[in-house]
């Protein structure tokens, strides 16, 4: 009886493993961003769809900060936020249309960039960090920023961190914050590196952000867009 029993529980566990299964499956696109956010890739995005009645166009600047003041401004790329149908010949405006090839047939769009994005990928040396600077319809655009020892620190040591700005009131021809570069700071009460602060800048809390008074090089990330 105690052997029917025993085979009969061993029975069980092997019908019950039958019914258990590990299955691959394809990776999501959230599998692939948890994973890259790991190794120190992120990206920072901004819809400016609702700009294209406002501006054609619009350029990615990038002011590089030492000791709170500035000390250099790079105008990187010219990037189009939208192509008119009428910038073809009528040959190809009739083809548009008749394909129904465009992004806004209503307003005469025949493309239109609907995403500006800034993507950080993983510090490439102790002193250099590439970004890549892209907005949809587009080619994207490299950029390298050089980075500095932390000072004060009691070895040489280069950390620095991002900080997404929330952009204020949209204005032509006017500098737009849209990203902070900033690199820690040695605290010498603490005897320690900080970087605290917002989780997400404003125009109205740039100046009295921690990341302003105390962060000793800085670039902030931005664009002037043009009529």
């Amino acid at each position: 009886m105690k052997q029917a029993i025993i085979t009969i529980l061993l029975t069980l566990v092997t019908m019950a493993g039958h019914g258990q299964k590990i299955k691959r499956i394809p990776a999501t696109t959230e599998d692939f961003m948890e994973h890259m956010a790991m190794y120190g890739y992120e990206v920072f995005t901004y819809d400016i769809s609702s700009l294209r009645d406002s501006a054609s166009n619009f350029t990615v600047v990038i002011r590089e900060y030492d000791q709170h003041r500035m000390v250099d401004e790079n105008k990187l790329h010219d990037f189009r936020i939208r192509t008119m149908i009428s910038d073809f010949n009528e040959q190809d405006q009739k083809e548009i249309y008749a394909e129904k090839d465009a992004d806004d047939l209503e307003r005469g769009i025949y493309r239109l960039s609907k995403i500006l994005s800034i993507g950080f990928s993983p510090v490439q040396s102790d002193s250099i960090e590439t970004i890549t600077l892209r907005a949809s319809r587009n080619d994207a655009s490299p950029w390298r920023l050089m980075l500095k020892p932390i000072p004060g620190a009691p070895k040489k040591i280069y950390r620095y961190e991002k900080v997404a700005y929330q952009p204020g009131t949209f204005r032509l021809e006017t500098f737009i914050p849209l990203a902070l570069y900033g690199s820690f700071w040695w605290d010498p009460q603490m005897r320690g590196l900080r970087f605290c602060g917002e989780t997400e800048l404003t125009e109205k809390k740039a100046g009295t952000s921690n990341f302003f008074k105390f962060s000793p090089h800085y670039y902030i990330i931005g664009a002037i867009f043009h009529k």
